[in-house]
């Protein structure tokens, strides 16, 4: 952040305009280059003193929190959940190939120039796109650990289980996104086929979120929202018809972006930019896992279906093991070498495995 903050003051200083969006850019020039005085006095390039302009001049410590702020949390958080989802799509076939029928039957083959925001945002949210968004932020939230302070005025009386419990004047909490995500209490499971855990809670399993219309009181009442303001403050309802088709945990069992009056700003934003890349994506494409490491391109081409089911098998462990290894620097990410799995994206139609592999 020091390096680009000491570029864009130089181009500032040069006089230099940069093009498109250029958060860093924008806000250094309000404070360096060229201005004029009160009196109209053109200045030399530098750093402008404070009422030159008749306004505040922002400070270098306004300026870098600012563009962290707006690039770390606006960009990276999404960039990390559109990632995980790409690697959790090729990792698991039978969700990519649902979200790819579900895409085809609402978008179709219409360019996504053509795609409307209001008539498609429901359906999106509501249906496996939506599901698949959700559950990525389920089980790899960008942030896994949500500072919050109690008012420094006054004890917090908070009840647990019944029991009554005090936190205390400016204490400090954090609270445990990944544990609650996956607390078996609040989210509906069945064993899990991969690991053998009685709930499949550590597994990508994007169907949890879907429910049919006529869902009993249980599944989609025990959210405790009572007003349509509560229920946009979960995160992605918009209308009756949509809420009925996505599961809806308990408040406060999902975290995502935060909750109450604190919660992300760039929330419907976020959800907007993953699901329209994932819509884009899938549209045309498949991600499917990358073999090379077990077979050549030939020697797949010659495999029978089930020779090619026991090779994807062993690419799928090695990625779900990759994925394990995330770690929080800010941001939830790949940071232990490599950083990285190895996928391919390929036209539909030209599947090797996607198409054959649970």
């Amino acid at each position: 952040m020091s390096e680009l903050f000491a570029q864009k003051a130089e181009e500032a200083r040069e006089g230099k305009q940069s093009e498109g969006l250029d958060i860093m850019g924008m806000l250094v020039r309000s404070s360096y280059g060229e201005s004029k005085g009160a009196q109209g006095r053109k200045l030399s390039p530098g750093r402008a003193e404070k009422g030159e302009v008749g306004k505040p001049i922002l400070s270098d410590s306004d300026i870098l929190g600012n563009a962290f702020v707006m690039i770390v949390a606006g960009h990276e958080t999404t960039a990390n959940s559109i990632h995980f989802s790409l690697m959790e799509l090729a990792i698991n076939p039978r969700a990519q190939r649902l979200l790819q029928k579900e895409v085809q039957s609402i978008f179709g083959n219409e360019p996504p120039e053509t795609w409307d925001y209001d008539s498609n945002i429901n359906t999106l949210l509501g249906g496996m796109v939506g599901a698949v968004l959700q559950e990525q932020l389920r089980i790899l939230p960008p942030v896994i650990a949500i500072p919050k302070q109690v008012s420094k005025s006054q004890d917090q009386v908070i009840v647990l289980d019944g029991k009554k419990v005090i936190l205390p004047a400016g204490a400090h909490v954090a609270l445990n996104t990944v544990g609650v995500h996956r607390n078996p209490k609040y989210w509906p499971s069945q064993p899990s086929k991969i690991s053998g855990r009685p709930n499949d809670l550590y597994d990508f399993r994007p169907e949890r979120w879907l429910i049919k219309a006529s869902a009993t009181s249980k599944q989609q009442g025990d959210s405790g929202l009572e007003s349509s303001e509560e229920e946009e403050d979960f995160g992605g309802f918009t209308g009756e018809d949509t809420s009925a088709q996505l599961f809806r945990p308990a408040r406060g069992a999902y975290l995502p972006f935060s909750d109450g009056a604190r919660s992300c700003l760039g929330r419907r934003l976020a959800q907007v930019k993953v699901m329209g890349v994932l819509s884009v994506i899938f549209q045309k494409y498949s991600i499917e896992l990358a073999v090379d490491e077990w077979a050549t391109d030939e020697e797949v081409a010659k495999m029978t279906d089930a020779e090619k089911k026991q090779v994807y098998s062993k690419a799928q462990d090695k990625a779900r093991k990759m994925i394990r290894t995330a770690t929080t620097l800010i941001t939830l990410k790949l940071h232990e070498a490599p950083g990285y799995i190895p996928v391919r994206v390929v036209k539909k139609g030209e599947e090797r495995f996607i198409n054959i592999v649970e």
